[in-house]
């Protein structure tokens, strides 16, 4: 690609005349201005607006060669991709890796993506009831608790792969449908795998009344040797009823809470996840600092407050992506997706503890506590201490971090 230094012409593809500091030179020898310049990104060779080029990964421009000689079209989104396409056996279509993550699920009998389920391999208990449902399987909700005004529940995704006994483990873990505490799904991102979907529970019935629960997961870690903790695919996600929340500003000092402080989510969470959790969303902007030094954080939760907004519809139709550290893509629910994969349920009280603790200690928080530091991880760890009854899985947690450990809080007052 050449920038001439010519008299003014006229550009090729929109007519107007272009000053001599603004000629491009495209690979047929097009003059043309700035604006009707198209670079292909792969071969990095210059076309004008009107040649034909495609859209690669939704924001990419290749031309027709590079194109044709290395991107692939996926039938589900319509799109091109610069990755290779999976064969969706019930649709006979090709599609792309998000796709299938999002809207296929994985037979192992066959070895084959369906949209809609394997009718020839699906495993089913002796009444032809399906072991394990589709991906887009949504059962009526069967809430939990030991409280019946409580409003906060909760739902966990347990990711687990089972590659040497995937049948035995999926048929052990079905018990819990029985039992009206969980469900199983396929999902395209695990490779022999499944996941268990527990049905809203409030956090005190997750903690004193699901043994089986508990139970069952055991199990299948130990007899079974299922996997979740030490594997690339799998991840432990905790959704939140946003009937919860005391309103819009509530679940914003929630979300601010837990983006504010990345380092103390992530060491207890166990993982860092730039793909599947990441933290560099739209809240990242209230916690940069203005000119003076002040925290924008607190100058957006005082215009909250004295607008006394309720911002519900704000963040499930704004803010984050679906694969955020928070999903507020859901209608009823924010999914918190930080925490690794596990089927160790004291590893998964202790999460849950978190969660909870981060609902009710940004509960009631004012415009003036946030000032003086309440947004901290060590106001936040103070909280936590002294509910250690309440939170005990989430204090053994802690107590093993050096970091958050309550002798180290201890030595931070002193």
């Amino acid at each position: 690609m050449e920038q001439d230094n010519e008299p003014d012409v006229e550009c090729a593809a929109c007519s107007t005349y272009i000053s001599s500091d603004d000629i491009f030179t495209t690979e047929e020898d097009t003059k043309v201005c700035g604006e009707c310049l198209r670079v292909c990104e792969r071969c990095d060779k210059a076309f004008t607006v009107e040649d034909d080029l495609s859209v690669i990964d939704g924001d990419t421009w290749w031309c027709s060669e590079c194109t044709n000689r290395a991107a692939s079209w996926c039938e589900c989104c319509e799109g091109y991709v610069s990755e290779g396409t999976y064969e969706v056996n019930d649709r006979s279509e090709n599609w792309c890796t998000h796709c299938v993550s999002d809207n296929a699920g994985w037979c192992e009998g066959c070895e084959n993506y369906y949209a809609d389920g394997c009718d020839n391999c699906t495993l089913e208990d002796e009444e032809g009831n399906r072991i394990i449902h589709d991906y887009s399987y949504r059962p009526d909700a069967i809430f939990h608790s030991t409280d019946k005004n409580e409003r906060l529940f909760f739902g966990i995704e347990v990711e687990l792969e089972a590659p040497t006994s995937y049948q035995d483990s999926s048929n052990y873990a079905y018990r819990l449908e029985g039992m009206e505490l969980a469900y199983l799904k396929h999902d395209g991102s695990l490779n022999h795998g499944f996941e268990i979907v527990t049905h809203p529970m409030s956090h005190d019935f997750y903690k004193n009344e699901a043994s089986e629960l508990w139970d069952t997961l055991e199990n299948l870690r130990t007899t079974h040797n299922v996997k979740s903790w030490d594997t690339t695919t799998c991840g432990l996600h905790i959704h939140i009823s946003r009937t919860g929340f005391n309103g819009g500003a509530h679940m914003h000092r929630f979300l601010n809470l837990v983006y504010s402080n990345q380092n103390f989510y992530e060491t207890l969470a166990g993982r860092n996840s730039s793909s599947w959790a990441k933290f560099d969303d739209v809240y990242r902007q209230y916690h940069e600092r203005d000119a003076e030094g002040n925290r924008i954080l607190d100058a957006y939760d005082n215009y909250v407050t004295s607008n006394k907004r309720d911002l519900m519809s704000k963040l499930g139709n704004h803010s984050t992506d679906r694969y955020s550290a928070v999903n507020t893509n859901n209608r009823e629910t924010l999914e918190m997706r930080i925490f690794r994969g596990t089927v160790n349920g004291n590893t998964i009280k202790s999460q849950l503890d978190l969660a909870h603790a981060s609902v009710e200690y940004t509960r009631n928080l004012s415009v003036k506590d946030v000032r003086e530091g309440a947004m901290l991880p060590r106001k936040f760890t103070e909280y936590i201490y002294s509910n250690s009854e309440l939170y005990s899985d989430l204090v053994k947690r802690m107590n093993r971090t050096i970091l958050y450990s309550e002798k180290n809080l201890q030595k931070e007052r002193v």
